[in-house]
């Protein structure tokens, strides 16, 4: 454990990662599988739902259990993070903090409605 107490270690630092690298190799496949394995259990059990075919399955919460392993799988290889248009980082930043300001007077003024029991 000497290396926790480094000066320079954080532990919420993180390398931030690009898109999944391709070609895809048998794991990412296999993730794929998943995922579409999981929308065709969607798309059954909502047939079903809608009269289309006769009901086969009683829920969908089994698909959520493909879908997630399958994105981890499909996003274990990414790219390194590189920022393609650095000289509009001021640009993007400027607009992030704009959207910010909005939002919270935005939840602002809608709690405040709710508060005061306007509505």
């Amino acid at each position: 454990m000497s290396g926790y107490r480094q000066h320079s270690y954080d532990p919420n630092a993180y390398e931030r990662l690009g898109p999944p690298l391709r070609p895809y190799n048998r794991w990412q496949w296999l993730g794929v599988v998943l995922i579409l394995a999981s929308l065709a259990i969607n798309i059954v059990y909502f047939a079903g739902r809608l009269g289309w075919i006769s009901p086969l399955l009683d829920g969908s919460a089994g698909a959520v259990g493909l879908l997630l392993p399958g994105i981890l799988l499909i996003n274990s290889r990414r790219h390194p993070a590189t920022d393609l248009a650095p000289e509009l980082a001021p640009a993007r930043k400027r607009l992030l903090i704009i959207t910010v300001a909005i939002c919270a007077a935005i939840l602002g003024v809608a709690a405040a409605i709710d508060l005061t029991g306007a509505i």
